[in-house]
């Protein structure tokens, strides 16, 4: 009996934490969280609770996260983010997009590409490779982004996790990226889900390749105040194109 009473408590702590966070846009109903009629996957769920946990104040780069989840055309695209997010817990940021990390060549230049890849912004060489800059924002046509789960190795932008990212570069560079959930397109079957394909990204800085230098934070204000604070407290590359 003590037992139910304590998880009705809890229950009700929870309910009444995540509708004085949203300002009444988020609530629960029937056990499950919802926005306004849209009912919030499992790793959504989870990001919300790792920033009620973490003390953050504010729900407005929550909330902007799941308008921009919600403006992905493809009902297939958002179910196969859930895939990625739910390998390890990405940051977000102020505009409610998503902290990831990309590995490419020491000079700057991805380690693949493909000729046939209509890019919209970015450098691209002769081979197809993209230029990788601090500050860049490298977007392709998404119709260039296979959105086949099962193709393992293929055309699109890749971004991933850091663990992926990290083994990726090699003895290349390691950047941190942001990209919105309304621009991912697939998440290949392969390495256990940490990889991600994209039509844009934009790269926020290069990190040192070490085993430490991953953000495990739940918000990353990389915005917040014109800063870059943080807040709260084996591959084919010849087949995929990066």
């Amino acid at each position: 009996m003590n037992g139910d009473f304590e998880t009705a408590i809890n229950y009700l702590d929870i309910k009444t934490s995540i509708k004085e966070f949203s300002d009444g846009e988020l609530s629960i109903k029937d056990g499950a969280v919802y926005y306004y009629a849209e009912r919030l996957h499992g790793a959504v769920v989870d990001k919300l609770l790792e920033l009620l946990e973490s003390g953050m104040s504010t729900s407005a780069p929550f909330i902007k996260f799941i308008k921009n989840l919600l403006d992905n055309p493809s009902k297939s695209s958002v179910d196969e983010l859930y895939d990625f997010l739910s390998y390890k817990s990405l940051p977000i940021d102020d505009e409610g997009y998503v902290i990831a990390y990309k590995g490419v060549a020491a000079d700057g230049w991805s380690k693949s590409g493909n000729t046939q890849t209509t890019v919209l912004q970015g450098e691209v060489n002769e081979r197809g490779q993209i230029m990788n800059r601090v500050g860049d924002t490298i977007e392709v046509m998404r119709r260039c982004v296979d959105d086949d789960r099962s193709n393992q190795c293929s055309h699109g932008l890749h971004v991933g996790s850091f663990d992926y990212a990290k083994d990726w570069a090699g003895n290349g560079k390691l950047l941190m990226v942001r990209f919105n959930p309304a621009d991912a397109v697939s998440v290949p079957q392969d390495s256990a889900c940490q990889k991600l394909r994209v039509a844009m990204y934009e790269i926020v800085e290069e990190i040192e390749i070490q085993d430490d230098a991953e953000i495990t934070k739940p918000y990353y204000g990389v915005y917040t105040d014109g800063d870059t604070t943080e807040y709260d407290d084996d591959y084919d590359e010849e087949e995929c194109e990066d």
